[in-house]
């Protein structure tokens, strides 16, 4: 020691300086609000957000997070306002904002003509926007910037899927366009599907579209080729008359609360049910989560935890994850040849991930 005495600290004497600061706490009327779960940790250094919502929501932000109000935000409000998500992200990277921090206490609207406010009070899906947390009490929402890939870019997205499952080597990366190729963390889906029924869909995770879409085109062809005699017969023969669709699959927002009236609230018609669990996901699609929970979230997650091997009990499972996604279309390769329209009769299969360079999973299915 140096010029200082040191200090020994009593643990009574601790104990009663957190008394303390918890009732001068109370004493100033600073609590966290209830149903806010982990949303502290995860609001922890994400800049400066804009509080759509009560005041004591402030009292989330911890490291250097910074809330201000919606009426220190004015152009964010009028965005909020309106319905277009593109004149919000705008007006966030305008201010300088990164994100949002949306009262879930107050009831919003899931209908098409709601504004952005009121569908962000419900929970929906904005596509200017990513779902990072999602707690009762509030959730927590980032800018996001969502690769330009429709058009023809997107079309040619989903042909360069259908040479690959065809049997085609696949294209050098450097040979996609520029949006294809541009880093970033995604997941891409190719689905193939015949007379309006998905038969079979892959999705892997990559460095980029290309990479993605690449793994996911590969693997259905194997997938289909190792199931070939439950599928139908030859790939070579079905893949002219089906349509080849290549979807972004968005991870919108971990789940807080896994009681079942909030999942109900927050799995929209927009989202499927998803967990993961040690680098490994699993998902139902938007579609087959209404399927297969009827209106009910819990019922669609026991689906997929039986589907999956697990329990369909697993909802309160600490190690798993449980989050939603959305899709995105990028692009459709219609089918070539018309077909006669004939009922599909292929059972659902999920089976385990696979790897391929970057990590793949997927999930057959002929009713989706």
């Amino acid at each position: 020691m140096t010029g200082r005495r040191a200090r020994s600290w009593k643990p009574w004497a601790f104990g009663g300086l957190a008394l303390a600061l918890g009732l001068a706490a109370l004493a100033f009327g600073v609590r966290t609000p209830n149903g806010a779960a982990d949303l502290a940790d995860e609001l922890s250094d994400r800049g400066v957000l804009v509080r759509v919502g009560d005041s004591d929501l402030d009292v989330l932000a911890p490291g250097a997070t910074r809330i201000v109000p919606l009426s220190a935000a004015p152009d964010v409000a009028r965005a909020l306002a309106q319905t277009d998500p593109e004149v919000l992200g705008h007006a966030l990277d305008a201010g300088g904002f990164h994100g949002l921090l949306v009262d879930g206490r107050v009831r919003g609207s899931v209908e098409h003509d709601a504004s952005l406010e009121a569908h962000l009070h419900a929970y929906a899906y904005v596509p200017s926007l990513r779902g990072v947390y999602l707690a009762p009490a509030a959730a927590l929402y980032l800018r996001a910037e969502h690769p330009e890939v429709r058009g023809p870019i997107g079309e040619a997205a989903a042909r360069v899927a259908r040479a690959i499952v065809a049997g085609q080597p696949p294209p050098r990366v450097t040979l996609f366009p520029e949006p294809l190729r541009r880093i970033g963390s995604v997941e891409v889906m190719v689905l193939l599907r015949r007379d309006g029924h998905p038969r079979l869909w892959r999705s892997a995770r990559g460095s980029s579209i290309a990479r993605a879409l690449t793994t996911a085109a590969v693997v259905a062809r194997q997938r289909w080729q190792e199931r070939e005699q439950a599928m139908g017969g030859s790939l070579d023969r079905a893949l002219p008359r089906m349509d080849v669709e290549v979807s972004l699959l968005l991870d919108d927002g971990s789940l807080g609360s896994r009681r079942p009236a909030f999942l109900d609230r927050v799995i929209t018609p927009r989202h499927g049910v998803a967990y993961e669990r040690t680098g490994a996901w699993r998902y139902l699609l938007p579609q087959a989560t209404q399927r297969a929970g009827e209106g009910s979230a819990e019922r669609a997650y026991a689906q997929l935890f039986e589907d999956s091997g697990l329990p369909p009990d697993s909802l309160q499972r600490a190690d798993l994850r449980l989050y939603r996604l959305v899709m995105a279309q990028v692009g459709v390769s219609p089918a070539p040849r018309p077909t006669i329209r004939t009922p599909s009769h292929d059972g659902g299969v999920a089976d385990d991930g696979l790897e391929s360079g970057d990590r793949a999973r997927a999930t057959d299915a002929g009713t989706e």
